[in-house]
Parts: C-alpha cells; structure tokens; sequence
C-alpha cells in the first residue's frame, strides 16, 4: 500500500529536496484556491468589503493614466443655502464669497484652459449635501467607467477664527490623519455640515455610504497628487499682494468631501472672514480677481507638469 508513496521519494537527496518542493507548492496553490472560492470577502480595516466592489473601486486607478492631460476639472464653492458657512466682518457670509469667488474662478480656467470642462457643483444659493458634491464630482469625471477621465477636485472655502488677529490662505489635500490639531479643528467645522445639514449620524457615516468606504482605500493613491495640486495653488497665490502666509499653509486632514471624490482633490481656505485685512481682500471684487487668477494658475502649473511627467510617472 505504500509502493506509490515511497515511488516519490526515490532517487538521490537532490530529486527528493525537488520532488518536495513542488509538493508543497502544489499544497499551497489548492489552498489559496480554495480560500478564495470559499471567502467572498477581505477584511480592511476591520470593513468587510466585497472582491467584486473592491475591484470596482479601483477601476479608476486603471484608467486614470489613459489620458495624457487632465480633461475636467470640478469646482466646488462650499455651504450655500441653509448653511452659511462662517460670518465675519460685517455679517460677510461664507457661502456669498466662495460662490462669487468659484464662478470667477470658473470664467478664468474657461478662457486658459479652453479644452477643459468645468463643472461646478452648485452656481447659486443652493445647499448640495456633502455626499451630492462628491457624485457630481465622480459623474463628471464617468468613474467606475470604461470612459473614466483624468480630473480634479477644488472645494472652495474661506476660514473663521475666535482671533480677529488669524489671517492667510490655506490649501489642504485628504488623508487618513490630520497633519495638526490645527488642521482636525478645520476639518472638524467644514464636516460638521454632516450633522447639522445633511442628517447624518457621523459615527455610522461609513456604513451610510457604501462609496465612502471604498473611496477611503483610495485616498493613499492620490494623496501625492493631492499635495502637489494643493502646493502649486499655495505657491502662486502667495505671490498676490496682500495675501498673509500661514506658518503651515498646506496641510492634510480628513475631509469628507474630498474623501469621497476619486481623483486628485484639494480644499483651499481663501482666507479668514473674521479678519478684516482678509475680508476685505475677498469681498473686493479687483483683489479677488487677482487671487482668482492665482489659484487658475497654480491649476494650470499642475497640470503642465502632470503632462510633462507623463501623470507623474516619471
């Protein structure tokens, strides 16, 4: 009965050390087959997610490189509607100067970008949730599709402080975790919008939207992109006179927004309303431009040297 058996361990040391290894190979094959049959699932990050949805959320990392430039761009303006936003000098609303500010900047990549299609989320006085302006975001750049495009993501906003004396712009890209307890406490407010406009309950907000988590394994894939787009901003509007530079000026915090938007993606803070410098440099129509016209620059910059890299992967 063990003429068969011991048939496989005939010959010198050699043949047998070989005879073996295959055998422990083959041993290994049929069980990772038969894992992987059997289980329909992975585990990450304590998330139970499907192969299939994986496999889904990383289409665009397939496509992403298919184009040679960036063909759309989405800009956000934040709050609007019911949510204000924050109110500094002089009752000056949030919502008022980023929507007049993201339409401007509109106009402005229009004329330098012409092959490019903007997108905004919203062009009036109107409150898209947080989870709506991260679709309109994928939907205009068709992820999850075989057309998948290359494109970016600005959430537009301007800061508040308990110190009339804080001013400066500020650019920020998603990560897993806050680079300050500075930038926690912004991110902090700009999510809070979750609570008080959109309903939901943060603490289930995961498992609210099947997208966000799927989107949150991405978020490493263009984290570099992100802070390359949120540097080149920074570095040409700090050439606008009058505008204040931040000890830290780029930073990187959870936003929810941009954790639900595949692509490279950045919030910029134009400034703080609470301080009149500032506020009077955003609800001035002639400065303004001029940071307009800085932020479609630091847009454009990026994506001149996305092009020259060939996305980076040189």
């Amino acid at each position: 009965m063990y003429q068969g058996r011991l048939w496989l361990f005939r010959g010198n040391k050699r043949g047998r050390r070989i005879t073996l290894f295959f055998i422990v190979v083959l041993i290994l094959f049929n069980t990772c087959l038969l894992y992987s049959q059997n289980n329909d699932k992975v585990k990450l990050n304590n998330l139970n997610i499907k192969i299939e949805d994986l496999k889904k959320a990383f289409n665009p990392a397939v496509n992403k490189f298919n184009e040679k430039t960036i063909s759309t761009i989405i800009i956000d303006p934040g709050h609007g509607g019911k949510d204000p936003g924050a109110i500094g000098v002089n009752r000056l609303f949030e919502k008022d100067i980023v929507l007049a500010f993201s339409l401007e900047l509109k106009e402005e990549l229009e004329e330098i970008l012409p092959n490019v299609k903007i997108v905004m989320t919203r062009t009036g006085d109107t409150y898209p949730t947080l989870e709506k302006r991260f679709e309109i975001a994928n939907n205009a750049a068709k992820i999850n599709t075989d057309k998948a495009k290359n494109a970016l993501f600005v959430s537009v906003h301007a800061n508040a402080s308990f110190s009339p004396n804080a001013r400066g712009f500020e650019a920020y890209f998603v990560s897993a975790q806050e680079s300050s307890e500075y930038a926690r406490a912004v991110s902090m407010f700009e999510n809070e919008a979750l609570v008080k406009f959109d309903n939901i309950d943060t603490s289930k907000y995961e498992n609210y939207s099947s997208q966000i988590t799927h989107n949150y394994m991405l978020i490493e894939q263009y984290q570099k992109e992100s802070r390359l787009l949120a540097e080149s901003i920074t570095k040409e509007v700090h050439k606008v006179s009058g505008v204040a530079r931040r000890t830290k000026p780029v930073q990187n915090a959870l936003f929810y927004v941009l954790k639900g938007a595949i692509m490279p993606s950045t919030l910029i803070e134009l400034g703080f309303i609470t301080n009149p410098e500032d506020a009077k440099l955003m609800s001035t129509k002639e400065t303004r431009l001029k940071m307009v016209k800085a932020t479609a620059d630091g847009i454009k910059k990026y994506i001149e040297v996305f092009e020259e890299t060939k996305s980076f992967t040189k």
